[in-house]
């Protein structure tokens, strides 16, 4: 894969400390707007300023290859070592498996982004994705069900299937998965900011959200915010004659943590289950991601388009593109205690890099 490195396109300056805003409570770090909130920033973010007095304020973006060089246009993934100034690789989505080897895990991801304009779009992509790896997209469920299913995909925005070792053990209240804009961001008008954190609040209460000038993250535990968990002890199945690895589910992945013991032993249980019993922080201290296991995590959205870079809940929809500063949102997980990063893919558009300043 091509390694890119365009002028200033990866953020300076210190990252967020991780460790600062770890997710003991639900709630909004946010920085008082003084005086010194410098005028061409309220400018940018104000619905008033004119369009040709932001469109000035707006730099041009570094050198960055456009058109016919991204594989999946109007879209570029790419997989990088947040310490470096580098971009990193271009990846693929919707089509191949990605290698994930880091200092805490080992394994491979499947990136989905519905690149299409309605449901229907992302149900016929996540069904062409799952047959070029000889799956059903709705592996589980025939019939009604798995046309249920299927609608349920078309509408997600963007999905992550994980599924790997851990190289050590880690704690559940240690691995963290979110977003980091080293940059800062630029506050939106209230109004806009009372929907976008009325929205985080609403729907995830357990999002440690902190937003300041000079750096802002969105962090939440892995174990909370996966969607569907899977625990393995390939071990044991290979003790039993059981080789089969189960391929890598791309969509819809079976929970079964009973692995996990405790209170996941007792019976079958469900995500919702699952969720509910992390949103304790004690339970997050207490259990540990085992190394000797294979787990396979699921991810999804369905609110956020990483093609226009729009919010989308309900009728109502907000670009994020001047927030963030042209800055991609990025699927990342890591090490809240000792920083490492178990991965870092960032997403870019070509509308986001309109907003690059």
């Amino acid at each position: 894969m091509e390694v890119l490195s365009p002028r200033g396109l990866s953020p300076a300056g210190p990252r967020p400390d991780p460790a600062a805003h770890l997710p003991t409570a639900k709630g909004v770090e946010e920085e008082e707007e003084g005086e010194d909130w410098n005028k061409e920033n309220r400018e940018v973010a104000s619905p008033r300023g004119g369009e040709g007095k932001r469109q000035q304020q707006v730099k041009s973006h570094p050198v960055f290859p456009l058109g016919s060089d991204w594989p999946n246009y109007p879209l570029l993934v790419t997989q990088s070592d947040p310490k470096s100034q580098e971009v990193g690789k271009v990846v693929p989505v919707n089509a191949e498996l990605i290698d994930v080897d880091s200092s805490l895990f080992r394994g491979k991801t499947f990136i989905f982004v519905n690149t299409g304009r309605t449901s229907q779009d992302g149900a016929a992509q996540a069904t062409a994705a799952a047959e070029r790896h000889h799956r059903s997209p709705h592996q589980h469920q025939r019939g009604h069900e798995g046309l249920e299913e299927l609608e349920e995909l078309g509408k997600r925005r963007s999905s992550f299937t994980l599924k790997g070792r851990f190289k050590r053990r880690v704690r559940f209240a240690d691995l963290l998965i979110g977003h980091e804009f080293n940059d800062g961001v630029i506050y939106p008008p209230k109004w806009q900011r009372a929907i976008i954190l009325g929205f985080l609040e609403r729907f995830f209460p357990h999002l440690k959200v902190s937003l300041t000038r000079k750096c802002a993250s969105a962090m939440a535990p892995v174990a909370i915010e996966c969607r569907r968990l899977r625990v393995r002890d390939l071990s044991a199945d290979a003790d039993n004659g059981n080789t089969d690895e189960c391929g890598h589910e791309l969509f819809n992945v079976e929970e079964s943590t009973a692995l996990l013991g405790g209170y996941f032993a007792e019976k079958r249980r469900s995500p919702k289950e699952r969720m509910k019993f992390f949103g304790r922080r004690k339970n997050l201290e207490d259990f540990w991601f085992e190394p000797g296991y294979e787990y396979t995590f699921e991810f999804f959205q369905k609110n956020l388009s990483f093609v226009d870079y729009k919010l989308r809940f309900g009728l109502i929809s907000l670009g994020i593109g001047r927030i963030v500063k042209g800055r991609p949102v990025q699927f990342l997980i890591k090490h809240a205690t000792t920083r490492e990063y178990l991965c870092y893919f960032q997403f870019w558009s070509e509308k986001l890099l309109k907003c690059w300043m």
